[in-house]
C-alpha cells in the first residue's frame, strides 16, 4: 500500500472497502451478476485508491460444507490475482444447513485502524447495511469524507444518513456485460458467495 505522504496531484487519496456477503447477496436476490474488476474501475475512476479491500466470509473447515468452501476460496483467490486485498472470516455453522461469517465488526475496526495510518481523504464502503452508520459518523468526524456505494432500495437508513455521499450501484451495475467462458467459472464463484454470509 501506498505510504502515507505519497499523494497523486489533484486526486482524492482513496480506500475502498467492499462487504463481499452484503454486495453479493443482494445482486442474488436481484439477479444481477457483478463485474468486479469493471466495479472496482468505476468506483475508482478520479481517485488515487491506496487498496480495495473486499471482506468475505467462508464456510466452516467441516466435510459437509468443504465442496462449498473450495468454491468460495476459488472466487476469493481469483479476486486477490485480479489486485484485491480479501479478508477472510472463518464461518461457524448455525444449522446443518446454514453458517455464520459477519464481517462487520472486522471491516469496520481495520477501516478505523487503516484510516488512522493512512490518513486518506475519502473512505468509500460497498456495503447497504446500517449497522455502518455509526461507522461513517465515526470517520467524518475525524474529517474524513465517506461515501457509501449500495442499491438505494436495500441501503439501511442509518448509513444512508451518516454518509457524506451515496453512489448507486444499480445504475453501475447496469452497465455490466457478462463476458461468457473464460469468465464462467468466476461467475460460479460469485454466485457460491450469496449463500451463507450474513
Amino acid at each position: 500500500m501506498a505510504a502515507p505522504s505519497q499523494r497523486a496531484p489533484g486526486l482524492h487519496r482513496t480506500i475502498i472497502f467492499i462487504d463481499e456477503g452484503n454486495l453479493t447477496g443482494i445482486c442474488g436476490k436481484l439477479n444481477r451478476s457483478i463485474d468486479w474488476v469493471n466495479l472496482r474501475e468505476c468506483l475508482s475512476r478520479d481517485r488515487d485508491v491506496i487498496e480495495t479491500f473486499v471482506y468475505a466470509g467462508l464456510p466452516p473447515s467441516t466435510p459437509e460444507w468443504s465442496e462449498f468452501r473450495h468454491k468460495r476460496e476459488r472466487f476469493l483467490h481469483w479476486l486477490e490475482s485480479e489486485g484485491f486485498y480479501v479478508v477472510r472470516k472463518q464461518g461457524r455453522p448455525t444449522t446443518q444447513q446454514a453458517y455464520k461469517a459477519n464481517v462487520d465488526v472486522m471491516m469496520a475496526v481495520e477501516a478505523t485502524e487503516l484510516s488512522l495510518e493512512l490518513r486518506p481523504d475519502v473512505i468509500l464502503l460497498v456495503t447497504g447495511d446500517g449497522d455502518f452508520g455509526f461507522l461513517a459518523c465515526h470517520l467524518r468526524r475525524r474529517g474524513i469524507r465517506v461515501e457509501v456505494a449500495a442499491f438505494e432500495n436495500n441501503l439501511g437508513e442509518d448509513l444512508k444518513i451518516a454518509a457524506s455521499a451515496f453512489i448507486d450501484l444499480a445504475k453501475v451495475v447496469k452497465s455490466f456485460a457478462y463476458q461468457k467462458g473464460a469468465n464462467d467459472e468466476v461467475r460460479a464463484g460469485l454466485e457460491s458467495g450469496v449463500i451463507g454470509n450474513s
